[in-house]
């Protein structure tokens, strides 16, 4: 067998530990001769910078389960505002300090420590944090409370020589004992998901999970004792066996596409030493965000919302007092950018809490990631958001194919992009992605429409809740799967473009209706179902629809789309 020529990183661990790097090199650092490697390094104890804004450095705070002391968030803010450093929370709990250069992050990283924090292991190949539902321990959906063991699988890779940046590649790992989770675990590289077993609470296990694919079915049940060593064998048999070609190839999701789950879960058991266990029932109520929810042992957890992950000093200060007022000694920080606080009352006043609709999730974008195609939160305070709300419809809007912002894992997705096809010069615009099953686990996202300019995104927002308010499902993962998921991509394409096309450029006919049923000549009888109540407009599409053609749909899509998004 061809031996696969490691990649340019792997070759510097080789040559190097990002350990030993710390140790031996990061107190001689020069801001002003910084070269690739170094960057590199310095993402393994979660400094972040970028040629491209070589005078700007990023720390990330790994925040264990999202838990954080009041008093911890209270040091955390005061050194932002001491170095004027903008706060974000992102899609993995943790806090981001924008804005710092290269000696006050590494002062930062070293002072944290003595909050009880760490950088450490937070960007590039390494065990990033650990995520739960933030009603962990407190929730009326939760079985089995999940803290200590997160601190237990932390503590087996946290700050150790062998696992520091020693990955193939980021590893992304969540654990929940809640049956109604608020946000979707399924896109992690391993999650342990609560699950029933003859009359026992535990957890089925699924891997391979990644911000564009849902993690597959491994098999397994397992205990909640069980937990941490089952992380671990897992952890070791990528590290030792795990891809380290492409960059591009080399998450836990290759490895499984590689060598199938059933050779994984025969090496898994090997490594782990014991004897695994098939899976139990899955657990997985759907969770309709609320802004404050009922606790099982009486008060309330109180959603105090971010503009899409920016926290002001303002806010926090506002936190902070809320607190103290009733108490509260620790906040939760969720996967959607907000920040829980436990223990309230039903009713309390919050002056700064951000007026938006928690259901959107937005990445850093271009102001806080060079990897942004546009300012991805503006663009989202921009979106018609009343209409998703009213739906209980989640919207994830990244600002590139990297999707932070769990496009995948969204009622709908977007995904920036720049695009010529519709002006003579170059646009904004999004790939739009619909279907997926995110509560069950079954299915991410599919791409439905590769480029829709920006100045149409809250028109066709709208039409899609329209479709979605017609179609008289309860709700919108319901609808992905009884109605859209039946059909191909060129089928869900051509069915939302000649809506649009209907109602915003001919002006004329209503919502056409895909049938919950599945077609064997889909084409034929879309066609068909199209002439029953077709209207004037409906005669030049139909004409491409019956022409032949190679690929179904291609010469109407082509025409609808240009139809429906060119400027006039």
């Amino acid at each position: 067998m061809k031996e696969t020529k490691i990649n340019k990183i792997e070759r510097l661990k080789l040559s190097l530990k990002p350990y030993d790097y710390y140790t031996e090199r990061i107190d001689r650092l020069d801001a002003d001769d910084l070269e690739e490697a170094d960057r590199f390094y310095l993402k393994n104890f979660g400094i972040f910078n970028h040629k491209l804004r070589p005078e700007n450095f990023i720390l990330r705070v790994r925040i264990p389960a999202g838990r954080l002391k009041r008093d911890t968030l209270e040091s955390l803010m005061k050194m932002a505002v001491a170095a004027d450093s903008r706060v974000i929370l992102t899609t993995r709990a943790q806090i981001e300090l924008h804005d710092l250069d290269l000696k006050r992050a590494l002062d930062y990283s070293r002072e944290i420590e003595r909050l009880g924090l760490t950088s450490w292991q937070t960007f590039t190949d390494n065990i990033r944090n650990i995520v739960t539902d933030p009603l962990d321990g407190i929730g009326r959906g939760c079985k089995i409370e999940v803290y200590r063991t997160v601190l237990q699988m932390q503590e087996l890779f946290l700050k150790k020589r062998e696992f520091t940046g020693m990955l193939p590649r980021k590893f992304n790992v969540a654990i929940s004992g809640m049956e109604n989770d608020m946000f979707p675990f399924c896109g992690n590289d391993l999650f342990f998901a609560l699950a029933e077993k003859e009359g026992e609470y535990g957890f089925n296990v699924y891997a391979g999970g990644k911000n564009s694919d849902i993690a597959e079915d491994l098999n397994i049940f397992c205990r909640l004792e069980d937990v941490t060593p089952l992380f671990r064998a897992v952890v070791v048999l990528y590290m030792q066996k795990g891809p380290r070609g492409s960059r591009t190839k080399t998450r836990l999701f290759h490895m499984l596409q590689n060598i199938g789950v059933e050779k994984f879960r025969g090496e898994l058991e090997s490594i782990y030493g014991k004897g695994l266990h098939g899976r139990g029932v899955r657990l997985s109520a759907k969770a309709v965000p609320h802004e404050k929810i009922e606790l099982k042992e009486g008060g309330y957890a109180h959603r105090y919302l971010s503009r899409f992950g920016e926290i002001s000093r303002e806010q926090a200060e506002e936190i902070s007092d809320i607190c103290r007022s009733y108490g509260v000694e620790e906040v939760r920080l969720g996967c959607d950018q907000n920040i829980y606080i436990p223990g309230l009352p039903e009713s309390v006043e919050f002056r700064r809490s951000y007026r938006r609709y928690a259901g959107i999730t937005a990445c850093a974008g271009s102001r806080y990631c060079v990897y942004s195609l546009f300012d991805t939160k503006e663009e989202s305070s921009r979106i018609e958001s009343g209409i998703l709300q009213k739906n209980a419809i989640t919207l994830g809007y990244s600002g590139c194919l990297k999707g932070c912002a769990r496009h995948a894992f969204s009622d709908i997705g977007f995904v920036g992009i720049r695009t010529g096809l519709y002006t003579e010069g170059t646009e904004r615009g999004i790939r739009l992605y619909l279907g997926a099953e995110y509560t069950s686990g079954k299915r991410a996202g599919r791409l439905i429409l590769y480029a829709v300019p920006l100045r149409c995104v809250n028109s066709m927002t709208e039409l899609l809740v329209a479709l979605f308010e017609r179609s008289g499902y309860g709700c919108f993962e319901e609808f992905a799967a009884e109605v859209l998921n039946l059909y191909s991509r060129e089928a869900v394409a051509f069915w939302l473009l000649l809506n649009y096309y209907r109602r915003h450029v001919a002006k004329e006919g209503g919502l056409f209706m895909l049938p919950a049923k599945r077609f064997e000549d889909e084409k034929d009888s879309i066609a068909k179902l199209m002439e029953e109540e077709a209207v004037a407009a409906d005669e030049e599409v139909l004409q491409r629809v019956r022409a032949e053609e190679e690929f179904p749909f291609r010469e109407a899509i082509i025409f609808l789309e240009k139809a429906a998004f060119a400027v006039r």
